[in-house]
């Protein structure tokens, strides 16, 4: 088989590569972003789910809230500083 008709040649250009580059960086973000937004909003569903079961009032809820923040701004600082790291 030809090298020119081979779909992925290894001689691409810096612009493409960068193109490349670029998409998988902004999908990898987007993923590590949405996250830390899980990790702060599932311990609190979890915790408001326990309360209706266990009928607590809102102690689960308020631990939920509590691990959610701690969860997801160590999640952030852990990306911002990854990300920091990379410049």
């Amino acid at each position: 088989m030809p090298e020119e008709n081979f779909p992925f040649k290894k001689d691409r250009t810096e612009d493409e590569r960068d193109i490349r580059a670029a998409w998988a960086i902004g999908f990898s973000r987007a993923a590590e972003i949405s996250n830390v937004g899980l990790q702060f909003v599932l311990p609190v569903l979890a915790g408001w789910w326990l309360d209706q079961k266990l009928e607590t009032g809102i102690l689960c809820l308020c631990v939920g809230l509590f691990l959610g923040m701690v969860l997801s701004l160590l999640t952030l600082l852990h990306l911002v500083k990854r990300i920091n790291e990379k410049k």
